[in-house]
């Protein structure tokens, strides 16, 4: 896939939270846990369960268990005396002060992220409800990342957004292969690359749409070869000269049954497979017609943010999941029911 899809999300929020957290924090989180957790064994072990003990556990309570501080707290511990443990569980108020400061951070954070996607958004209400439990010491790594996070917010909230009317018609419109009922009211559209693995298993959960769905629904396959796919391009053209011979299918499932093999004499042996005049196949498949075709179903998949592929819209809306189809089905189901 063209990052090969990005699209294995959790929600809005939280990936992008992830994301900045393990560039921020250098991807030491379950290593830090695993040190809190050895760490903080060995302070409780200690004679008398001691100050240094109660002292680190409090701080952890607060700050969070699987967090930097917490692991930093429970290296300090093991090196102080119990006395000087004894003064930071006696002048308490004190590190609660410091605590609240860093806690600043996620709230500026939070501010920063409402004011640019706005006050009702997803990401608004996510973060005002995540940031009590973000662990403080990771609160001003955070808000250094801020433009970053925003704008993969902003991207996020760009793709999850339900296409206009009128890209819809253009990327619906006739010409394409399809299958299914020319007026049925839930449509789905694919963006896909014949030499993509991903896009193999999309076609199988294509291959069921088709036998559990049948007639109630249009289903448009439009071209997006991958530019680091070698052989991506001269497949999606093959693959029109079968559709202007009416083969497109045919065709189309020889491809992904050989996407090891995708070079032009395999392409000329498969259409020799299903039966295509040859002549006329070998003048289209490398003709100007369908390499037009292909940069146009391209510019209509940039057009509407595909950013990988299987990329798959459903009455306009984009699919997370391509590939399974039970995700897929539940979203057919949905759009029906919508419908009615």
């Amino acid at each position: 896939m063209k990052l090969e899809s990005d699209w294995r999300t959790a929600r809005l929020l939280g990936a992008a939270l992830l994301l900045v957290c393990a560039v921020g924090c250098g991807g030491t989180g379950e290593r830090g846990a695993e040190s809190a957790e050895s760490s903080g064994g060995e302070v409780a072990a200690q004679p008398d369960g001691g100050e240094c003990a109660h002292y680190a556990r409090r701080i952890c309570e607060v700050v969070g268990p699987r967090s930097d501080t917490c692991r930093a707290t429970l290296g300090v511990v093991a090196l102080m005396s119990p006395r000087a443990c004894a003064v930071g569980v006696e002048d308490w108020e004190v590190t609660l002060e410091r605590v609240a400061e860093l806690r600043t951070a996620c709230d500026a954070l939070a501010d920063q992220v409402c004011v640019a996607m706005g006050e009702g958004s997803e990401a608004c209400r996510a973060i005002r409800g995540d940031a009590p439990s973000i662990p403080p010491g990771h609160c001003p790594t955070l808000l250094q990342e801020a433009p970053k996070l925003i704008g993969q917010l902003k991207e996020r909230e760009a793709l999850s957004a339900p296409l206009s009317e009128e890209r819809w018609a253009a990327v619906t419109g006739a010409g394409a292969p399809e299958f299914g009922k020319a007026d049925a009211e839930v449509v789905l559209v694919e963006f896909s690359d014949f030499q993509c693995p991903y896009c193999a298993r999309a076609a199988e959960t294509v291959a069921k749409i088709k036998e559990a769905y049948g007639e109630r629904i249009r289903f448009v396959f439009r071209q997006y070869p991958l530019p680091f796919h070698n052989h991506a391009h001269g497949a999606a053209q093959a693959s029109l000269a079968a559709h202007a011979q009416g083969k497109f299918w045919e065709y189309h499932d020889k491809l992904f049954d050989n996407q090891d093999s995708l070079d032009p004499a395999s392409l000329e042996s498969y259409a020799k497979d299903v039966g295509l005049d040859m002549d006329a196949f070998r003048a289209a498949s490398t003709g100007a017609d369908t390499a037009k075709a292909v940069a146009s179903d391209v510019a209509l998949g940039d057009t509407v943010h595909v950013r990988g592929t299987p990329t798959l819209f459903i009455n306009g809306r984009r699919v997370e999941n391509a590939i399974d189809y039970d995700s897929v089905a539940a979203e057919i189901d949905a759009a029906l029911q919508a419908a009615k």
